[in-house]
């Protein structure tokens, strides 16, 4: 009951008027979501990974990919932040243990807090994400991957799609687009091909997006969220910040919690061990 009382709370309370905490925003006119697959740890693929809906949302001009719980859960603590704290207290009781407490939090919160923006600003792409208790933000001249079109096809979605490959960023991608849908987007940072991308994934399909619908109208506004720059943000260039989530990914996070606040996870604690994984592009300094 606890756990229908918080969900009915959250679905009820996500604002229409989201929008108005954006900055350069314009109407979108097409929304996709997708499921997004991500490998946490290549030696435990089959057990260490984690699925998570999130939305490609277009508009004129720019466009913008994020966890579609992240943006409901942000909204909401904007907007009304006693009712999110009531509906964190509810989850939190509802949890028997704090391993429970742990992936619930991740569950309702969203496990992928990066937000990506093409074309913003114009000729650019600016990303924005949250990890090692800081938020993070840089700016990158908007570089798009060269596709090889093949021949393959398939359905997504009733759209018939086309096989394109591409090498960008360290990885090896394969990318499904749709020329039914004449939008040159996609999710992260993959576009540029002649129709919209409903599917696309590396090699090993640590990363792995699939659109499972599409949205053209009450959508809203896409724009740059300033939340995080309200709060404080840590501006780099992108091998910085690629450089600080590898090392906050590679190191005993929680040991260093526990050396700085005298608690948390000890050095031996499995969940402080470092795990094998990299990010989406893999072409940065890879420097502990």
């Amino acid at each position: 009951m606890k756990r229908f009382v918080y969900l009915a709370l959250v679905i009820c309370s996500i604002p229409c008027f989201a929008d108005s905490w954006m900055k350069d925003s314009e109407p979108a006119i097409l929304q996709v979501q997708y499921m997004q697959t991500i490998v946490q740890d290549t030696t435990k693929r089959d057990k260490n990974f984690f699925k998570e809906k999130t939305m490609l949302r277009i508009g004129k001009n720019i466009s913008r990919y994020q966890s579609i719980t992240k943006f409901q859960r942000d909204s909401l603590l904007h907007f009304n932040s006693a009712l999110y704290w009531e509906t964190e207290r509810i989850a939190f009781e509802s949890a028997t243990d704090p391993v429970s407490r742990d992936m619930k939090t991740l569950e309702r919160n969203g496990r992928y807090w990066d937000i990506t923006y093409k074309n913003y600003p114009e000729g650019k792409i600016t990303v924005s994400s949250y990890f090692n208790m800081t938020d993070w933000k840089y700016e990158e001249e908007w570089e798009k991957p060269e596709w090889e079109i093949c021949e393959s096809t398939k359905t997504i979605l009733g759209y018939e799609c086309i096989e394109a490959t591409a090498d960008y960023r360290g990885r090896r991608w394969t990318a499904w687009f749709s020329p039914e849908i004449p939008v040159q987007d996609g999710p992260w940072k993959l576009c540029g091909l002649p129709g919209l991308i409903l599917e696309a994934y590396d090699t090993g399909k640590e990363y792995h997006y699939i659109a499972e619908g599409i949205t053209q109208s009450g959508i809203g506004d896409v724009g740059f969220l300033t939340y995080r720059e309200k709060r404080g943000v840590k501006k780099v260039d992108r091998d910085k910040y690629f450089n600080e989530w590898w090392k906050y990914k590679h190191s005993n996070f929680g040991a260093k919690m526990a050396a700085m606040f005298g608690k948390g996870p000890q050095p031996t604690d499995k969940k402080s061990e470092p795990i094998n994984q990299d990010a989406e592009e893999t072409n940065y300094p890879h420097d502990l």
